[in-house]
């Protein structure tokens, strides 16, 4: 494995535990859209990777997308400081490999501004070098929004590790040509025909792990 300069994380299932947040937000989107659904715990798990607008059209067709959309955001937003934390040993992570030199970035199909707040509650705030959110670039598994970063910290692929939860992490990270690392902590369920480089179940003795 190259050297490598740059760790670009993604945000829900990787260093944001917002799982709480998001069963309760489509709790509150199927009462208010869809009153008779008796929605499943482990469908709404698979909502969080791909891009949220595609998962409002397939819940609620018959719903103008933008109606949807603004009820999402302000719902889960209302969940944030209550309910979204990090995972055992991820900001300890995150602090020592700004220490060691490590440029650090996220890619999230998160509203930005929501990407930010997450960050806030999570203690956060000044631990990376670029957020790439939902908005600015097409989502995951686009690679766009990694060929952004690269752009702006000036680093090369092969100096570039993704660090994601889903399969769309890997696509995006596969489409751009950089090395994967999947988290295998979450409820989500990856497909078996996935090759990462890495895969991790903590975060504890990450550099170890990786090699890094």
């Amino acid at each position: 494995m190259s050297k490598k300069k740059l760790l670009i994380f993604d945000m829900d299932g990787t260093i944001a535990d917002t799982d709480l947040m998001l069963v309760l937000t489509w709790l509150d989107l199927y009462r208010r859209f869809t009153p008779k659904k008796k929605p499943r715990v482990s469908e709404i798990m698979t909502f969080s990777g791909p891009p949220i607008r595609d998962s409002l059209k397939k819940e609620f067709p018959l719903v103008p997308i933008e109606e949807t959309f603004d009820a999402f955001t302000v719902t889960s937003a209302s969940y944030y400081e209550k309910y979204v934390t990090t995972y055992p040993f991820c900001l300890e992570t995150l602090k020592e490999a700004k220490k060691r030199g490590y440029l650090l970035a996220v890619n999230t199909n998160k509203r930005t501004d929501l990407a930010y707040k997450a960050l806030d509650v999570m203690g956060m705030n000044d631990i990376f070098d670029v957020v790439m959110g939902g908005g600015i670039v097409p989502p995951k598994p686009d690679p766009t929004g990694i060929f952004e970063i690269l752009k702006m910290l000036q680093v090369k692929k092969e100096e570039t590790l993704y660090i994601g939860d889903t399969e769309f992490d890997y696509q995006a990270a596969r489409n751009a040509g950089v090395e994967v690392c999947l988290c295998t902590w979450g409820p989500r369920k990856l497909p078996a025909n996935l090759t990462p480089e890495h895969s991790i179940d903590t975060y504890e003795h990450f550099f170890d792990k990786l090699g890094l």
